[in-house]
């Protein structure tokens, strides 16, 4: 869990932005959760990215929406920040 906000993303919302995609996530969303076992499929992906991209005004870049970046909430959380650095 990261201590303070990384390129203004706190791990805390982030957490809070990726719950409701996590179906059959059993206990709280760390950095190794996997997201598809976890709960996240092919629609919820769509969907969680349409929210990621409104909740911090960007746009993620298409070699990013792959299942490698998908794969844990730890390197959908790396993408996030890299994005948000970048953007501002």
């Amino acid at each position: 869990m990261e201590a303070y906000p990384v390129a203004g993303v706190s791990w805390e919302r982030f957490a809070e932005v990726l719950e409701p995609y996590m179906s059959r996530l059993t206990g709280g969303i760390s950095r190794q959760t996997e997201l598809e076992a976890a709960g996240l499929d092919s629609l919820s992906l769509v969907e969680l990215v349409v929210v990621i991209e409104t909740e911090w005004d960007v746009e993620l870049p298409l070699d990013a929406l792959n299942w490698d970046t998908f794969a844990t909430a730890g390197t959908l959380f790396d993408a996030v920040t890299g994005v948000v650095a970048r953007a501002k």
